[in-house]
Order: structure tokens, then C-alpha cells, then sequence
């Protein structure tokens, strides 16, 4: 009786706890985020700590970030030999820098990015909730939590512009419910987070404009467009991304570049040509964006609002442009989730059916969809051939070779070292062994001279220490030329060394300190 007893007891208080969510859905929201949050932070760290970041994507802002605290320069990065405003334009680091000079360290920024991508979810809701009911938007939430794009965005380091994702959906839902001024201070802060943001900023403004059009084409026949509030503020939204957009490119990146222009200019040289490179890929990429909401994005247009990003993804021929393992789809994804929205409705009133009959239907099918979708195509471990990465003996000997690097030292380490040394003016990297990538940099971003600039070492100049992991697919050894490796042995003396871990240091010549029992 005792257990019937407790077994009764447990399922009664289940049962309520489930109504009690079912009456107020913003709870299941709640938990939904938290759960994200918790989880992204929890991988992303993990990934931080056995040596999968990289520099530039997440070392260049701990150091500049570093820099700036301590007075070095306004975030400045050895990395662009200037600001971090010399390749984008993201004040957006300003507001960020109280957070981190309180808390100096990478889980501050991965934390923080896995807290603001889940909050997407909030907007998502309430946009789904006001056109298909609560319990659309909760699945809508759902959906945009397990999205495989919003995964990828989430799981390559840090990046500025991915917070973005939940502002512009902010934005776009107090321009649905005329809090226009609340609407255009989140455009602001959403442009803050790189310069092309201002692009779709412009678009938001057009598409709002298309849903007044006759009221706007009646405006242009008299003299009363200042006191119709829905044209003049989509007017205003649209001047005030294209004025945001020509500063950022043509005056601040500029003036803050060492080399002067906008380097990713680079990547747009033949137009037609890179467009008509790889197809395949680019084709794969817009399935994968469209087929997790069972393609229902195309069912109305707002998914246009992303145009002028799908057109800078799919225009260059570097590949980077077009996968979901990275932060570039994080200003398709808003207008994807709320072109779905719209195109359920849609679906769920052709014919006089009701709403809730259709849009149920519907619902099922997007969880089924999506479902699938994270099962194959998410890059963190949500999908089953994923693995979460793990700490071993190996990262173990690589933080004990970092601990005997005097903080006022120069350090020259690899891509995937980096972002652990990066707390100092003087760290510098080598790139990793992918030619496409060595390519990249060298005509798109730094055109004057990559040999000077990246291979420093080699040409001349003087490291206290160089940090390199021979078992890394970032390895240094895998870029170096004879040249190279005899300067090295004749300069430096191994100061450290286990398990294919090697800490250089300039004109050491006793023996060196083995780690791991090698």
C-alpha cells in the first residue's frame, strides 16, 4: 500500500504540474531556455577547455577586450595589428566590456551568447502565439530552440552579430504591434553588432512599408505622410539603416583599418563566377536552412527581409559563406522563423478550414521535420554522431606548458592555442594548415603581406616563446618550411615538451622540462 501509495501521490502531483503548464505556457518557455542555456554553455565551455576555439573566433575579442581594460589601446588585437574595428564595425563590444572587465574570462562570452540566443524564443512565441494560438507558440519556441542553423551559430565560439538573432526578432515584433520607437532603438542595437545588419535593418523597413503600401501610395498624393506614424517610421528605419551602413563601410572601418577599405570587399571580385561556384553546396545550405520548417518559410514574404544576406552568403565562392557551422546564417534565421509563422497561418485558413483543425496538422509535422533535422544535421552533440569533446592528459599538458609563460611574455601559438594566451598585447598565431583558409587570408584579408604579418617569425622577428601542439590538425609544424624549422632549431631551445607539445623559447639551450612522463 505503501508504494501504490507513493506511486498515486508522484502521478498526482505530475498531473498538475502538467496542467499547470498547460494553463500558462510561458513557463514551458522558461524551462525551454533555461535547458538551452544551461546545455550551449556547458558545450561550448567544454569546447574552450579542450582547445577547440580559435583565434578568431573567440581569442580576437578576449584579447582586445584584454587590451582595453588594461590600457593597451581601444581593443586592440595583434591579430589585425589595430582595432577590432579595422575588418567590422560592432560597438556593440563596448556595451559587453563592463561584463567582462568583471568577469575576464571566455566563459563570459559563451555564457552570454548561449543566454541571448535562447532568449530568440521568447519573441518566436509571441509572434506565433498572436497569429496561431499558445500552443503554436510554444512549439514554435520548440522549434527555433532545436533548430540545427541556431546550433551551428551557437557552437563556433563568439560572435557579436549572433546576437542579433533575438533583437531582430524584438524589433520586428513591436514594429507588428506599433511600439515603433521601441522597434527602431532595437534596430540600433541590433546594428551595433556588425555593420551588414544595417542591410536587413533597411529591408524591415520595406517590408513594412509593403504592408502599408496603400497607405503609403495615398501618402504620396498629399501633403499628410508626417502624421501617418506606420509610413513614417518604416521610412525612417530604412534612411537610418542605409546611413548606418555607408558610415560603418566607407568612415569607421576605414579610419580604423591599418590597410584602409573594407577588406571582405575581397571576397565579392567575379561576381557571376563565384556565384556559379559549387552549386551543390550553396543548393545544400538553403535546404538545410528551409527544410527543418518543412519549407513553409516560402510561403510568405518575409523571408525577403533577409535577401540582401542570402545574396553576400551565396555571392562568393569561400565556402565558409554558405554552412551552418558558423555565425553567417544568424541574420536569415529571424526571417526564416517568422516567414513560417505567417506561412502556417496561411495554410491553416486556405479552403475555410479553422485554425486550430489545420495549423495541429502542421505543428506535428514541423516538430517531425525539425526532429529529424537535429538528428542529422546539428553540429553539437544534440545529434547522435556528434561527440562531446573531453578532456584528457593531452589538454592537461598543454595548460601546464601555458602556466610557465611569464604574463609579460611574447607568444607566437597556433589557431587552436590561442584564445589560452591571448591575455596579453603580445600573443600571435599561426593559421591553420587548410589552404583555403591560408588563401583567404592572404588575398582577402591581408593583400600587403601575409608572409610578413602571419609568418613574423620566420622573417626576423623575435617571440620569447612559441607555443606549438604537433598533434593538433592546427599545427604549426604542418605549415612550416625547412627554412623555417632550421631557424627554429637554431634560435630556440625546447623549454617544455609532452605528448607532441612543444613550448619554444628564445636562446634556451638546457634540456627541457617533460610533461606527462615523455
Amino acid at each position: 500500500m505503501g508504494a501504490k501509495s507513493l506511486f498515486s501521490t508522484t502521478g498526482s502531483n505530475v498531473r498538475r504540474l502538467l496542467q499547470k503548464l498547460g494553463d500558462r505556457p510561458i513557463y514551458i518557455i522558461i524551462i525551454l531556455i533555461t535547458s538551452y542555456t544551461a546545455y550551449f554553455s556547458y558545450y561550448t565551455i567544454l569546447k574552450h577547455y579542450t582547445f577547440h576555439s580559435t583565434a578568431y573566433d573567440l581569442g580576437v575579442y578576449m584579447q582586445s577586450f584584454w587590451t582595453t581594460i588594461h590600457g593597451y589601446g581601444f581593443f586592440y588585437t595583434s591579430l589585425w595589428e589595430g582595432s577590432l574595428f579595422a575588418p567590422h564595425f560592432q560597438p556593440i563590444v563596448i556595451l559587453i566590456l563592463p561584463l567582462y572587465a568583471a568577469f575576464p574570462k571566455a566563459e563570459t562570452l559563451l555564457i552570454l551568447q548561449s543566454l541571448v540566443l535562447a532568449l530568440g524564443a521568447l519573441p518566436v512565441y509571441w509572434i506565433a502565439k498572436d497569429k496561431l494560438g499558445a500552443k503554436a507558440g510554444v512549439v514554435f519556441a520548440g522549434l527555433y530552440l532545436f533548430y540545427p542553423a541556431l546550433h551551428g551559430i551557437n557552437s563556433f565560439d563568439f560572435h557579436p552579430v549572433a546576437l542579433t538573432i533575438p533583437i531582430l526578432l524584438f524589433c520586428f515584433y513591436m514594429f507588428e504591434k506599433k511600439h515603433y520607437k521601441r522597434g527602431i532603438v532595437l534596430a540600433v542595437l541590433a546594428m551595433m553588432c556588425k555593420e551588414n545588419v544595417a542591410l536587413v535593418v533597411i529591408f524591415i523597413g520595406f517590408y513594412w512599408l509593403w504592408t502599408e503600401r496603400i497607405r503609403f501610395t495615398s501618402c504620396l498624393d498629399c501633403k499628410g505622410l508626417l502624421r501617418e506614424r506606420d509610413v513614417v517610421y518604416p521610412l525612417c528605419l530604412s534612411l537610418l539603416g542605409l546611413i548606418w551602413f555607408l558610415v560603418a563601410i566607407y568612415i569607421v572601418i576605414p579610419y580604423f583599418n591599418p590597410h584602409g577599405g573594407f577588406v571582405y570587399f575581397g571576397r565579392y571580385g567575379i561576381a557571376l563566377n563565384d556565384l556559379l561556384f559549387n552549386i551543390a553546396g550553396k543548393a545544400s545550405y538553403i535546404l538545410i536552412l528551409l527544410a527543418p520548417l518543412a519549407f513553409t518559410s516560402l510561403l510568405h514574404p518575409a523571408i525577403l527581409i533577409g535577401l540582401p544576406i542570402f545574396v553576400q552568403n551565396l555571392l562568393p565562392s569561400y565556402s565558409g559563406m554558405y554552412e551552418i557551422i558558423n555565425q553567417h546564417p544568424s541574420l536569415l534565421i529571424p526571417w526564416i522563423f517568422i516567414a513560417s509563422v505567417y506561412g502556417v497561418k496561411w495554410l491553416s485558413t486556405i479552403r475555410n478550414r479553422s485554425i486550430k483543425t489545420v495549423s495541429t496538422r502542421l505543428l506535428w509535422m514541423l516538430l517531425l521535420f525539425v526532429i529529424v533535422a537535429t538528428w542529422i544535421m546539428s553540429p553539437s552533440p544534440i545529434a547522435p554522431n556528434r561527440n562531446m569533446p573531453q578532456l584528457t592528459s593531452h589538454t592537461t599538458i598543454l595548460e601546464q606548458a601555458i602556466s610557465v609563460i611569464p604574463e609579460d611574455a611574447s607568444v607566437y601559438a597556433q589557431n587552436d592555442v590561442f584564445p589560452h594566451i591571448c591575455h596579453r598585447a603580445h600573443a600571435y598565431f599561426t593559421l591553420s594548415v587548410l589552404p583555403i583558409r591560408i588563401d583567404f587570408f592572404q588575398y582577402y584579408i591581408f593583400p600587403a603581406s601575409v608572409e610578413g604579418r602571419l609568418y613574423r617569425w620566420s622573417h626576423g622577428g623575435n617571440y620569447d616563446y612559441i607555443l606549438a601542439d604537433a598533434t593538433s590538425n592546427h599545427s604549426m609544424f604542418k605549415l612550416c618550411t625547412d627554412k623555417r624549422l632550421e631557424r627554429l632549431e637554431r634560435e630556440y631551445g625546447i623549454f617544455v615538451q609532452g605528448d607532441g607539445v612543444y613550448l619554444y623559447k628564445w636562446g634556451y639551450e638546457g634540456e627541457p622540462l617533460m610533461l606527462g612522463g615523455k
